[in-house]
């Protein structure tokens, strides 16, 4: 295996990746619309796949949801390890902004400078530096 990639699905996916690409940085690639495509006739408009490509390390994709009902972001817990302070302040006050935070940056047990958001299209995020 080389890597594993978070594939997100939402129904408002363009606006999603506008979202994650001003947070995270990276360049937006591979963007995929319905429109012209056979067979999503009935979903215009809608994305069928991006990606954002954040470092060679992290790459999120992202979808619209189509036809099978999905409760956003509560079955997933997305990961992230920082690199230094700064870095985690920034992305946690950036995800915080429009989103719910379930557990605010502070020194944990482990070590680490922790925290858990949940962004504004209902994906959960644990945020850590190990010191």
């Amino acid at each position: 295996m080389k890597k594993l990639i978070p594939y997100l699905t939402t129904d408002h996916c363009k606006e999603a990746v506008s979202y994650y690409h001003a947070i995270f940085g990276g360049e937006i690639k591979n963007l995929q619309m319905s429109d012209g495509i056979p067979g999503f006739e009935q979903y215009p408009n809608k994305v069928l796949h991006a990606e954002i490509v954040i470092s060679e390390q992290l790459t999120l994709y992202l979808n619209d949801i189509f036809q099978t009902p999905v409760t956003e972001g509560n079955s997933v817990i997305l990961g992230l390890e920082f690199n230094s302070e700064e870095e985690i302040t920034t992305i946690y006050t950036a995800l915080a902004e429009e989103g719910t935070v379930e557990m605010e940056l502070q020194e944990a047990f482990w070590g680490a400078i922790h925290a858990k958001v949940v962004d504004k299209f209902g994906f959960s995020w644990e945020l850590n530096w190990e010191k």
